[in-house]
């Protein structure tokens, strides 16, 4: 990296009540024997030997990093680690040297900077990463972390401050650490500014600054002196250059779903990028080689999957044809970005559009790919990428209701709705949290009904605290472990999938059922056999998520 003339940091922390004895099989340390909110584990307190231990911990870990070759390090004192509970008042309930006024509470931190400083000297970077706010109640609120950052900047041992968002206090709070989608671009960089206003050092401005433009807002606005754009990078690693080079267009703009990188890390997988397929598979899939063979493919399906294998195929030296039966491209995310806080999605579709466009697939809208008209073209390969329809599943009169329609119908706006509805959801995901806001922000009365333990079960950590967040306070009701039995005479028959047990419910207008996808993928196998290749993927092939699709779309089209 340096033969790149990257500056590189290495970040050190102790996580103190924030890590979890099922891992390490020790006990938790923190300031006070204070119970961590979201894992629930009560930590042991910290002794004076052990403060001492831990400080010097930090200055070996510096020196380590130092002789790797590392430029720098950033101490973590943000998202509630060791340090920044000592700063807590919440947390830190000491009656030492360590605990009560700020100073004595700041005491910990200082040591740590003090004994980094010493073992890596000063031609060293040593920044320091805190909140801005960490939007607890009774916590670090904006005032109190000026003042920290004035203190630590007085102290005059450290080169920067890198200002984030919120904190893992709560759920909500752990969310925004890493914002989504539910969050506006460059949310916390008003957060950066008022530190800005108080340290002398260098301020980083953090959180959803996705591109070039926004970053460059930030600093005009005097809201930071650098950005951090990690995603952004994780999205598009050719961000800067792309910029440098004013290729805006072709920057692949992080659009913060959250679900490939910092959720799948949260849930104990590898990082990878719901938009970018290559990423954490590198080593096989960082260059799209051209192909041996160039062929005249045609792709059905103008979604996610087949314009990324439109997208790979040209990059391969193919000749494309793509089909699509509709007025425009995009597929689901056509749906999807009509719900609250999903305009974002947009983004994907939009890249991918740009791409085909520029390189010279001839898309066809308003073209259904029938068997016919694919032979007519004489195609050498085929890729069926056709998506899915609401999956109806088998429960006794659903299919037959005249007043239940799925979630893509309640977002398209395609059926008269009633006043009060309620929301089946077996899908698991944002599909039936999504249709229940977009009715909720329509004043009508909404209840979500799930068999799974939550509803959306499966929405991952950093975006349903805000989902929930908004669906409460719109005034949602939430029923979990409850399936639907039976659609009969104005009512449904929800059985307790633990109890067994059985309620009957007329109090409402529409059932609205979220079950996920069914495959469409009738023209796939009208047309195996009757082409020399022919491949199926995405929803079509298996109904599953934008993820799937768009990394299964991109390995298939680099086979052909």
């Amino acid at each position: 990296m340096h033969e790149h003339d990257t500056v590189v940091l290495v970040q050190i922390t102790h996580r103190g009540r924030r890590g979890h004895s099922n891992l390490s099989w020790q006990r938790l340390l923190a300031p006070s024997a204070v119970k961590e909110p979201n894992h629930r584990e009560v930590p042991g307190t910290l002794r004076r030997d052990d403060i001492e231990t831990i400080v010097q911990a930090f200055a070996d870990a510096a020196v380590r990093v130092k002789r790797g070759g590392f430029d720098g390090v950033e101490l973590s004192a943000a998202h509630c680690h060791l340090i920044d509970q000592f700063w807590g008042p919440h947390v830190n309930l000491r009656d030492d040297e360590f605990g009560g006024e700020l100073q004595n509470r700041m005491r910990f931190g200082f040591m740590v900077i003090e004994r980094v400083r010493e073992a890596i000297g000063d031609d060293c970077i040593l920044g320091i990463r805190i909140t801005g706010d960490d939007f607890v109640e009774g916590g670090l609120g904006n005032p109190a972390m000026c003042e920290i950052a004035r203190r630590i900047s007085e102290h005059g041992m450290v080169d920067y401050f890198n200002v984030i968002g919120a904190s893992a206090e709560t759920l909500p709070a752990e969310a925004a650490c890493v914002p989504s989608m539910n969050f506006p671009l460059a949310c916390f960089s008003y957060l950066a500014g008022s530190i800005r206003d108080n340290v002398r050092e260098p301020v980083i401005a953090v959180g959803r600054i996705v591109d070039p433009v926004v970053a460059e807002r930030v600093l005009a606005e005097g809201q930071g002196d650098l950005v951090a754009m990690t995603r952004a990078l994780i999205a598009d690693p050719y961000l800067p250059a792309k910029a440098r080079e004013g290729r805006l267009d072709d920057i692949r703009q992080c659009m913060g779903y959250n679900e490939g990188c910092i959720d799948r890390q949260y849930r104990g997988m590898p990082i990878s990028c719901v938009q970018n397929p290559t990423i954490g598979y590198e080593a096989d899939l960082a260059e799209i080689p051209r192909a041996d063979q160039l062929k005249k493919v045609v792709v059905i399906g103008g979604g996610v999957a087949g314009m990324e294998a439109a997208r790979v195929l040209r990059l391969r030296g193919h000749r494309v044809v793509l089909f699509e039966k509709s007025n425009q491209l995009g597929g689901q995310l056509n749906i999807a970005k009509l719900a609250p806080k999903r305009t974002d999605f947009d983004g994907a579709a939009r890249w991918l559009e740009i791409q085909v466009k520029k390189l010279g697939v001839d898309i066809r809208l308003e073209t259904e790919g029938k068997a016919a008209a694919v032979l007519d073209e004489r195609p050498d390969a085929v890729i069926v990428a056709t998506g899915a329809a609401p999956l109806v599943p088998p429960v006794p009169g659903l299919a037959a209701c005249p007043y239940a329609v799925s979630a893509w119908d309640v977002l398209l706006e395609t059926k008269p709705l009633g006043q009060r509805v309620i929301v089946i959801d077996d899908q698991g995901g944002q599909e039936s949290t999504s249709a229940a806001e977009f009715l909720l922000d329509q004043g009508k009365q909404v209840e979500i009904i799930t068999p799974h333990y939550s509803v959306g079960e499966d929405i991952g950590p950093t975006n349903k605290p805000p989902v929930y967040a908004r669906l409460w306070a719109k005034g949602v009701k939430m029923q979990a472990t409850w399936e639907l039995r039976a659609v009969e005479n104005g009512s449904v028959r929800l059985r307790n999938v633990y109890g067994g047990n059985e309620v009957v419910r007329d109090d409402f207008d529409t059932l609205v059922y979220s079950y996920g996808g069914q495959s469409v993928d009738g023209l796939y196998r009208e047309l195996e056999g009757r082409v020399p290749e022919i491949e199926n993927v995405g929803d079509s092939y298996a109904p599953r998520s934008l993820h799937h699709a768009i990394m299964e779309a991109h390995r298939v089209a680099r086979k052909v």
